[in-house]
């Protein structure tokens, strides 16, 4: 074979591989758009600038993105500051952060809404219809809504870590057949529950050479059944949005993560929102999020922060997803636009305004999403010119996305606040992402709609 059929074939063979792959291969690409053509102000929009570097000189957090998108187009998007305070390397447009709550609506509610387009689950569902450990529980009455609107009556948070790991050595001597936590002298693992390596029987990885035991799973679930079930009143609660992905998955039958990215990650073009970053980005990107872990005895990049969600095995309801503000404003874009995207529907209307819209009966939170309190102006997430139609989230580790159905708005914050340590807030004590989202507003040349 002469060298030019040889070429021919190998483009031919590419031509091919790319025809199959289809979306799959597709990377979607950004470009930013002068604020006056969308009816804000480049002048004020910069003055986000000020308060970006307020919170990096007073030590709030190491760096940020801040992305804001208007009709449709990235007016404002800029990366500030660096991976860590020792390292030199700056942040930039691709740096991946540990988006932590952030994971509740970016993740776990989109899967949720994907299958109440499709048809396979009902807000007023009982959770134990799809969960059998909940079926002989005083918990066998809660609906999928009260998960959403945080009014289950299930505690704001439970520590699984517990289930697996005796207490801390130094005050407690350890029987022999208790298992150190791999290269942790601080703590030890129960017997059999935890291994340095991959496994079917230990197939959940909480962290670098760090896998719990395939029953890990199971007893954290039992944990959820058997705790206290308090009044059916709003609390935030990190265990309703771990039930949700638990359901999420029992109705499509394949893993959250896999779920979301063959329904919108993929064919969208969105390669930076991801579980589990390093098995498929590079370390270099990812911002870490504390300098030590006890749990996992090392510094935390890449690996969920939140104690409940490594537990799980990184992939969780309530925290693990990863991701940089481009990637995230393009999926609520989608949701700004009645779930289509570069002309391709991924939900009905119908269902984007349901969960945009709907707001519990205490008005404390919407379907899955949080919303402005107005009312509680020292603890409200948003700008104080927000509109009550704003729906989004907050995460632990410094970030923030808000959507603004009224004005075609979107607003994203992202941050690892939490490095080295989380012992002390300074971004929420400095107000800097509902600051930010007030000087965005105050950026308007015309007048904002309510």
């Amino acid at each position: 074979m002469s060298k030019q059929h040889i070429i021919l074939l190998i483009l031919f063979c590419l031509q091919f591989t790319l025809a199959i792959a289809g979306d799959s291969l597709f990377v979607r690409t950004y470009k930013t758009v002068r604020p006056e053509t969308t009816g804000l102000s480049t002048a004020k929009l910069s003055l986000i600038d000020n308060i970006v570097k307020e919170g990096l000189n007073a030590h709030a957090y190491p760096g940020c993105q801040v992305l804001v998108m208007k009709d449709g187009q990235i007016v404002y998007d800029r990366a500030f500051g660096r991976l860590t305070y020792e390292n030199p390397q700056p942040v930039n447009a691709n740096t991946l952060y540990d988006l932590a709550s952030l994971t509740k609506t970016t993740a776990t509610l989109f899967a949720i809404m994907k299958l109440y387009d499709a048809g396979k689950l009902k807000p007023e569902d009982k959770a134990s219809e799809y969960l059998k450990f909940l079926q002989f529980s005083d918990k066998s009455d809660i609906t999928i809504q009260d998960l959403l609107f945080h009014s289950s009556g299930l505690p704001s948070y439970l520590n699984f870590n517990r289930l697996v790991i005796t207490k801390n050595i130094a005050t407690l001597n350890i029987p022999e057949r208790d298992e150190p936590v791999p290269g942790n002298k601080a703590i030890r693992f129960k017997s059999g529950m935890a291994s340095k390596v991959y496994s079917e029987d230990f197939p959940y990885q909480a962290g670098d050479s760090l896998f719990l035991h395939k029953s890990s799973h199971s007893l954290a679930m039992q944990m959820i059944a058997e705790t206290t079930l308090g009044a059916p009143q709003y609390v935030y609660s990190c265990i309703n949005f771990i039930l949700l992905k638990e359901i999420a998955e029992q109705i499509s039958g394949m893993s959250l993560d896999q779920f979301l990215k063959k329904e919108f990650y993929e064919p969208m073009g969105l390669q930076n929102l991801t579980y589990l970053p390093l098995r498929n980005h590079n370390a270099d990107r990812i911002a870490p999020t504390v300098r030590f872990d006890s749990f996992r005895n090392n510094a935390l990049k890449g690996y969920v922060h939140d104690p409940a969600a490594a537990f799980l095995g990184n992939v969780s309801g309530n925290a693990g997803l990863f991701g940089n503000a481009r990637d995230i404003a393009a999926l609520y874009q989608m949701l700004l636009n009645g779930g289509e995207l570069d002309g391709k529907r991924y939900l009905s209307e119908a269902t984007c305004r349901l969960f945009i819209d709907s707001t519990s009966p205490d008005r404390l939170h919407g379907l899955g999403f949080a919303k402005p309190t107005p009312n509680k102006p020292t603890t409200n997430p948003c700008g104080t010119s927000a509109p009550m139609a704003v729906v989004g989230h907050t995460g632990y580790t410094g970030t923030c996305v808000w959507v603004d159905p009224k004005n075609n708005m979107i607003f994203v914050f992202l941050s690892n606040r939490t490095y080295p340590s989380d012992a002390v807030n300074k971004l929420a004590r400095m107000k800097i992402r509902p600051r930010i989202h007030e000087q965005i507003y105050q950026s308007f040349i015309g007048k904002i709609k309510h």
